[in-house]
């Protein structure tokens, strides 16, 4: 008989809502996706020193201790870690540059990773190289960015010709998900503090130009110009979460949209409705071109699970795939293990 294949050693770093979802998955994957979580790390008191098992509900023990200190769980070299502890590219980079420089390859759900825009050109350019000296992959990827409004779209022109735009608008009811994201998209707030937040910087969904250029990327198109605008969805009645609670005439969430300019036209139409209380929840995208195709999927791709998800299916092809710096189109079609 021969050997038996080697497992795949995985370290979860960052044990936020996300982190622990992906991780949970991770341990109770079928002994035939080959994966063997081998470390765990996370700042926070309440965590650090806990076994693993304990705060994703196993059965028993995993014999996995937190830890609070990255350079323990990475000291034996894993093959991967998968990495959830921000959306802001700068706020993470010595983060992703100590693992990477241990020649261990990354899984990221790291919102601004997934494709480099504007400032973060020159520091994805810094971790490519860093990545290729050290032999070790990097991907940034999620459901939003990085499936709904991007790579699910660039997916379904593979039965195109002559695509002449696309349109995606993903609608999602906030009060379903977590606290942080209520809060996140200004679920509450008076729409004079949502506009103040939106120009100070302090609000909106991260990811929304990643995905257009990640789009305009797949399709060879170059784009002329990227515009983004953030605007308050407002409560036309009272709606109360375990969270929040918005009074008529505030917040309720955003409305946030982003385009894509190619020689004077636009080509891309990407539109994030995030907010408590939104009817119909759902997915859309429709693409112009022969033949045209109009999908929807219907009460929407569930943000929080669908991230944990793809992060742990991307495993394998990130460790099988080249040295560097990866967005969505470089990798292998991305599957359930």
């Amino acid at each position: 008989m021969g050997e038996e294949a080697k497992k795949i050693e995985v370290v979860h770093y960052g044990l936020g809502s996300i982190g622990l979802m992906a991780a949970k998955i991770a341990v109770e994957t079928p002994p035939s996706a080959g994966l063997e979580v081998v470390g765990a790390v996370d700042i926070s008191a309440e965590k650090a020193g806990k076994d693993l098992g304990e705060l994703v509900g196993a059965e028993k023990p995993l014999g996995i201790v937190v830890s609070n200190k990255s350079q323990e769980a990475l000291a034996h070299r894993p093959d991967i870690v998968v990495h959830s502890t921000g959306s802001h590219l700068a706020d993470i980079l010595p983060q992703l540059e100590e693992i990477v420089s241990r020649g261990v390859n990354v899984v990221s759900s790291t919102e601004e990773l997934l494709f480099p825009v504007g400032k973060n050109k020159q520091v994805v350019e810094k971790l490519d190289e860093l990545a290729k000296n050290n032999d070790a992959s990097i991907l940034g990827t999620g459901v939003n960015p990085g499936f709904v409004l991007d790579t699910l779209p660039a997916f379904l022109t593979g039965v195109c010709s002559d695509v002449k735009s696309i349109f995606a608008r993903r609608i999602v009811d906030a009060s379903t998900r977590r606290e942080p994201l209520q809060r996140k998209v200004g679920a509450g707030l008076s729409v004079e503090e949502f506009r103040r937040r939106v120009e100070e910087g302090r609000l909106g969904h991260v990811g929304l130009v990643e995905s257009v250029a990640l789009l305009a990327d797949c399709l060879g198109w170059e784009l002329d110009n990227l515009l983004e605008r953030v605007d308050p969805v407002i409560a036309d009645g009272n709606v109360k979460t375990q969270y929040v609670e918005v009074r008529e005439g505030q917040a309720a969430g955003i409305r946030h949209t982003a385009k894509g300019i190619c020689k004077g036209e636009r080509v891309i139409s990407l539109e994030l409705q995030m907010f408590v209380g939104a009817p119909e929840p759902h997915d859309y995208i429709r693409i112009d071109a022969e033949p045209p195709l109009e999908v929807t999927i219907e009460h929407g791709t569930s943000g929080d699970s669908a991230t944990a998800g793809i992060l742990i299916n991307a495993i394998p092809k990130v460790v099988a795939a080249r040295a560097g710096y990866l967005t969505m189109k470089d990798i292998a079609l991305i599957s359930a293990l």
